[in-house]
């Protein structure tokens, strides 16, 4: 006799369905939560200089200082992973994109503040902006961060800077949100910063800077920044879409330079491309997907390797995970 009051199997495509109603009722809970603004499966490419890479699976753009704090307490308490964005430069995002949620910080902490020789700035200010800021003002130490793109978090994360100086180089101090939700405020002797590197707590979120810079004439400024653009110019393919340079430079060395004696200026791979003005750049001629761009990385390790024995290690941050199969 069959007994038809026997619970149904628990199915794989019941479990997914759970999953995604879970996830569903999260986004209301984070949408409701905050001032601002959640979108779901919107595609990174639209966010990064690359261009290239899969949708973010929910992206939030945060109002305020409150709204940061709270979906970093939420993805914590909800063991939802988290990837901060802020201008996207040097990040390559892989073409299954990315889980979990992405916090767009492109629209927050623009903030600028100048007294006497101290500037006080956003981690959203685009470097760009904040090294306009400073020249009109006639204060300089900036002048490594010409033709830098991003954000100052973003900047600062990663060092950034050229021969003429880092943005750590001038910082005093900088404020963030630690992944409870909690600010904290730490010196620039607390980072450990170090060549493209800086060692922040795991899972914080910069939210301010403050920089001490010194006075000097604004045409002089000026002067010694478009000498560093044009060498940039002339020097780099500024003209089509990469993510900067690839690799970070070994120590008395250029990685250019090792990636041109490999030969491989020039190479090709799907819409993905060394650059043949400079070996340290990959370039996006139209279409390219990142498993393009990974696939001339692993190439220019590889070839690079067996020629000088030199291990490169990569300067931007692949984010995301691939497309199955």
């Amino acid at each position: 006799m069959v007994n038809t009051l026997s619970p149904k199997p628990y199915t794989l495509t019941m479990r997914v369905q759970e999953m995604a109603a879970g996830q569903l009722k999260l986004l209301e809970r984070l949408r409701s939560a905050i001032k601002g603004t959640i979108l779901t499966e919107e595609p990174l490419a639209s966010h990064t200089y690359f261009r290239i890479g899969g949708p973010a699976e929910a992206m939030a753009f945060p109002a305020d200082l409150g709204d940061l704090k709270l979906l970093l307490k939420m993805a914590r308490d909800e063991a939802i992973p988290v990837l901060i964005l802020g201008g996207g430069s040097n990040m390559l995002v892989l073409d299954g994109g990315v889980k979990g949620l992405v916090i767009n910080l492109s629209r927050t902490f623009l903030e600028l503040e100048v007294s006497g020789e101290q500037i006080r700035c956003g981690a959203g200010v685009r470097t760009s902006h904040l090294l306009a800021f400073s020249t009109m003002r006639g204060l300089m130490g900036f002048e490594g961060l010409t033709g830098v793109p991003g954000t100052v978090g973003g900047a600062i994360k990663g060092n950034a800077g050229t021969p003429l100086g880092a943005i750590i180089d001038r910082l005093d101090r900088l404020r963030l949100v630690d992944c409870s939700g909690e600010e904290r405020v730490l010196s620039r002797d607390a980072l450990g910063a170090g060549y493209r590197h800086t060692a922040l707590p795991a899972g914080s979120v910069i939210v301010e800077a403050c920089f001490t810079l010194q006075r000097g004439k604004s045409e002089e400024i000026r002067e010694t920044m478009s000498r560093s653009l044009l060498k940039r110019n002339l020097t780099q393919p500024v003209e089509v879409r990469s993510a900067g340079c690839i690799f970070k430079n070994p120590p008395d060395d250029f990685a250019g330079r090792l990636v041109e004696y490999a030969g491989l200026k020039g190479l090709r791979r799907g819409g993905a491309q060394i650059s043949e003005k400079h070996g340290n750049f990959i370039i996006n001629l139209g279409g390219a997907t990142a498993a393009d761009v990974l696939w001339l990385i692993d190439r220019a390790r590889a070839e690079v390797m067996v020629k000088t024995g030199v291990a490169l290690e990569l300067e931007i941050q692949v984010v995301g995970s691939p497309i199955a199969g």
